[in-house]
């Protein structure tokens, strides 16, 4: 039986160390907050902008009241009315407060409904803050943030298994 030190237990300690991080980035990122409690996310009507062909769009954004982020996914307690292309509402609500989450661009008439969460919010062109010029409009994309810090923490895990399977003595074996 070899009675020498083994180099490489240091190393398995911070490869396992490694891939736990990793798991862990993963869970966090992959599983938001299940809403824990009714009204805890409210929506915002931030602003509205006349277009030049007579549509008006109303900026759209939202306070978490909770410490940690709230998913609410499409459905009853999270719906534009009338029925938008896509629902573009957001589906993962941050802590604290968030402006210009998704915009609704709305034809000549009744403006849009943001149910969410147990309130109701219309956006109503006449008596809604117009939008300064130099509003910036939320882009399109919106939930794309979870999949990009999925895919990071993936390539962070497979640059620290590699470093650490390059940094293991050649010819050694597991014990």
């Amino acid at each position: 039986m070899d009675s020498r030190p083994s180099s490489r237990h240091p190393r398995r300690l911070l490869l396992r160390a490694a891939l736990v991080a990793v798991v862990a980035v993963v869970a966090l990122v992959a599983v938001p907050g299940a809403a824990s409690a009714r009204g805890t996310v409210v929506p915002l009507l931030d602003c509205v902008v006349a277009n030049d062909d007579g549509s008006w769009t109303a900026v759209f954004g939202y306070r978490n009241t909770s410490s940690s982020p709230v998913r609410i996914p499409t459905g009853p307690r999270n719906k534009v009315t009338p029925a938008t292309v896509g629902s573009p509402q957001p589906t993962t609500f941050q802590p604290g407060t968030h402006r210009g989450a998704f915009t609704v661009t709305v034809a000549r008439g009744a403006g849009p409904m943001w149910h969410l969460d147990g309130t109701n919010l219309a956006a109503r062109r006449g008596t809604a803050t117009a939008c300064p010029s130099s509003t910036q409009m939320p882009a399109d994309g919106n939930g794309t943030g979870a999949a990009i810090a999925l895919v990071a923490a993936g390539l962070v895990g497979t640059v620290a298994v590699q470093r650490a399977r390059r940094r293991a003595p050649a010819g050694r074996g597991d014990r």
